[in-house]
C-alpha cells in the first residue's frame, strides 16, 4: 500500500503569517467595516450612566466625553486653586461657560460634589476667587505668547 502524502501550497503576499505545522485548527475572522464597530464594542465595557450631579453639570458642557474628563479632573484636585485652573480650562473650551457664569453661585454649587479631595477652601466665595484668579492668569499667559 502506497503512503499518501498531502501537498499543501501556501501563497503568502504581505502581512504577518505564522505557519503552525502541528495545529489542529485554524480560525480567522473577517468583519466588514459596518460590523467591525459592533464587534469591537462587545469587548469594551459600557460606560456607567451619568449621575444626577453630572447631569446638572452637563448643561454647561457640549459633550459627555468632555464632561467625564472635567469631572475626573475636578475629583483629582487637592486645592481650591487647582479647581480654579480646571474651571478656567472649562471656561476657555465650553461656549456655554462664559466668565460671568462661572463666577455665579449656581454654577459653583454644581462643582462641589466633585471636590472630594479638596479639604479646605470649598466655600463659594473662596472658589469664586480662585476661579477668577485662574481665568485672569490664563488670559495673561495667552497675551504673553
Amino acid at each position: 500500500m502506497a503512503e499518501e502524502k498531502n501537498n499543501i501550497i501556501f501563497n503568502i503576499s504581505g502581512g504577518n503569517n505564522q505557519i503552525l505545522p502541528n495545529a489542529t485548527k485554524a480560525e480567522q475572522h473577517f468583519y466588514g467595516d459596518q460590523f467591525a464597530k459592533e464587534a469591537l464594542r462587545k469587548g469594551v465595557p459600557a460606560e456607567a450612566p451619568l449621575t444626577d450631579e453630572e447631569r446638572r453639570l452637563m448643561m454647561y458642557v457640549e459633550s459627555e466625553e468632555r464632561l467625564r474628563n472635567y469631572v475626573a479632573s475636578l475629583k483629582a484636585c487637592k486645592t481650591a486653586a487647582e479647581v480654579g485652573t480646571v474651571v478656567a480650562l472649562m471656561n476657555e473650551n465650553e461656549p456655554h461657560l462664559f466668565e460671568q457664569r462661572v463666577a455665579k453661585q449656581e454654577f459653583i454649587e454644581k462643582l462641589i460634589p466633585f471636590l472630594t479631595n479638596v479639604e479646605k477652601g470649598k466655600g463659594i466665595d473662596n472658589l469664586r476667587i480662585q476661579i477668577d484668579n485662574a481665568i485672569q492668569e490664563r488670559k495673561r499667559a495667552l497675551r504673553n505668547k
